[in-house]
């Protein structure tokens, strides 16, 4: 009796132990390190330079492990609207991510990247149209709204 009483204990414990063990696998690790990386650049970003800023305000969504951007340059009487593009992918705890917007007699390569609280654009622009205007590189900072 004393051998069946002990062999009911260990089964008891050791399937107690296994059930706890295969809870703990299935539970989420680093949440909250992923509720970090993908959503920091998420939302309206402003330009802080309201004097003269190249690029007005960006809008940044995150979706099945890709960022949606969308882009509104400075023109007159409105902003224009640079449309929607979006990344690969991302690598979990890239605090940067890069883009190509082709706008027909020109290309913008622009690094989105957060220092701090802030995002930084860094716009790489090339002329394609034989304007004869020479290539520039920017730097602009945004807040979020």
């Amino acid at each position: 009796m004393k051998i069946f009483l002990t062999v009911i204990s260990l089964l008891t414990f050791l399937f107690t132990a296994s059930v706890d063990s295969t809870r703990n696998e299935y539970q989420p690790k680093n949440m909250d390190l992923r509720k970090k990386w993908d959503t920091e650049f998420i939302g309206l970003w402003v330009n802080e330079n309201s004097e003269r800023p190249g690029i007005t305000k960006c809008k940044i969504s995150f979706e099945n492990n890709r960022y949606i951007v969308q882009m509104w340059g400075s023109c007159t009487p409105q902003d224009c609207d640079w449309g929607k593009n979006k990344t690969d992918g991302v690598e979990k705890g890239a605090n940067k991510f890069e883009l190509l917007w082709d706008s027909g007699f020109a290309e913008s390569t622009v690094t989105y990247e957060l220092v701090e609280d802030k995002l930084k654009l860094t716009n790489k622009r090339h002329f394609k149209d034989d304007s004869g205007r020479p290539d520039y590189t920017t730097t602009e900072y945004f807040v979020k709204e």
